[in-house]
């Protein structure tokens, strides 16, 4: 049976905490929410609804967010189907410091890092295009040039 757990964030020095679902407590055997989005570890057995839960997680509350979309708000959500966080609600310091980090913290979902994998092959593509016409041109510019020479040497120009 899957159960809620949490271990402490070192960046942190342990003020805040990292929540995460598994079977048993082990780390290495979980599913948790972060910055990259649904983090897998290993294997999780999930139940339909829970499964349903992560798969519509990120498309129903929208990317990470250390105050407003957060681990422990991902565990209880995929738990119970309601989103709780006691970090975030209840104990003032993490509350104000998730405030502060959410404000500078970048963040990527699997969707964000799909787009931004494509926009760089996207743009991969067109620099090596450019680079070929580029290529091309400066080709057919020294072609010219070398005709230019050939024919003032044998004095056609």
């Amino acid at each position: 049976m899957l159960s809620i757990y949490s271990i402490p964030i070192n960046s942190t020095l342990g003020i805040a905490r990292h929540y995460y679902l598994s079977e048993d407590g082990n780390f290495n055997n979980s599913v948790g929410w972060g910055p990259a989005g649904v983090e897998w570890k290993g294997k999780v057995d999930l139940t339909e609804e829970e499964l349903k839960r992560v798969n519509e997680y990120t498309d129903k509350f929208g990317v990470y967010n250390i105050h407003f979309n957060n681990c422990e708000m991902f565990a209880w959500y995929v738990k119970t189907g309601k989103r709780y966080s006691g970090q975030t609600e209840e104990i003032r310091i993490t509350k104000f410091g998730a405030a502060l980090v959410s404000l500078v913290q970048p963040v990527h979902t699997v969707r964000s890092i799909k787009y931004l994998e494509i926009e760089k092959a996207i743009i991969t593509n067109l620099q090596a295009n450019l680079d070929e016409v580029k290529r091309s041109k400066l080709l057919a510019e020294q072609a010219a040039r070398d005709d230019f020479w050939k024919r003032r040497d044998a004095g056609l120009s």
